[in-house]
């Protein structure tokens, strides 16, 4: 019977496959995001140079410090500023090193925040992969039930019509009945023909979208911190204990 094939194909695309899924608000910035990793960048270039120059400055007072200790003449004067121009290029050498190593940490923090912006979107396209093969699943298996249920009716017809033919000796009038449920039992195996065919275009497309979306790429876990995220943000004294991802 087409019947039990049709079940059977559609058993074999459908068995296991279980889906849980809630909508993703992905509000990700990357526009935004990259502006700020191109700006860190600058500040590490610009405090690079600065930093760069200050060395060179601290290496020169350097010189002209100890130039000052080792001369002899050198009035105590000398020595005051010498050591202070010392000082001064000391603190400043460190000022544009501690700025450069802020800087760092700004591109650090603005890579990770775009990593995390870039990881919702994926998890927002996997999820829409994810929706349509959830209604590829739901069409397929509504055309396979239409398909089955006049595969059943052909079954019922049939039966029919053989219990009458077992009965023609002794009741011949029953010919016309038979006639007439051939006539049905055609009708429904043109109709079986056509839902079957749809029901296995759908089942096909179902299998393709099985086979190459990337709703498997989505996941429910992610989506739960990301909302322990920036519940946590907007929330201080909230516990997100048991959301870590």
């Amino acid at each position: 019977m087409v019947k039990k094939v049709l079940k059977a194909v559609t058993a074999a695309c459908f068995a296991g496959l279980v889906f849980a899924a809630s909508t993703v608000d992905a509000k990700a910035a990357l526009a935004s995001t990259n502006g700020i990793i191109e700006d860190a960048k600058a500040q590490i270039t610009y405090y690079e140079q600065m930093y760069a120059s200050a060395q060179a400055e601290e290496a020169k007072s350097l010189a002209a410090f100890n130039a000052v200790k080792a001369d002899a003449a050198g009035s105590q004067l000398d020595y005051e500023v010498a050591a202070a121009n010392y000082t001064n290029s000391v603190n400043m050498s460190r000022y544009w090193l501690t700025g450069l190593v802020n800087a760092k940490d700004y591109l650090k923090n603005s890579m990770d925040h775009a990593a995390y912006e870039d990881r919702i979107l994926s998890n927002w396209d996997a999820l829409a992969d994810l929706t349509t093969l959830q209604a590829a699943k739901t069409d397929a298996d509504g055309y396979a039930d239409l398909a089955n249920g006049v595969a059943a009716q052909i079954a019922d017809v049939e039966k029919t019509i053989a219990g009458y033919q077992s009965q023609l000796a002794v009741s011949p009038s029953l010919q016309t009945q038979i006639d007439e449920l051939n006539r049905c039992l055609e009708a429904l195996k043109a109709d079986y023909a056509a839902k079957a065919a749809v029901a296995g275009e759908k089942a096909a497309l179902f299998n393709n979208y099985l086979n190459t979306l990337n709703y498997k790429a989505y996941s429910l876990g992610f989506e739960d911190y990301q909302f322990a995220r920036d519940y946590e943000r907007d929330n201080e004294d909230w516990d997100p204990t048991g959301y870590d991802y």
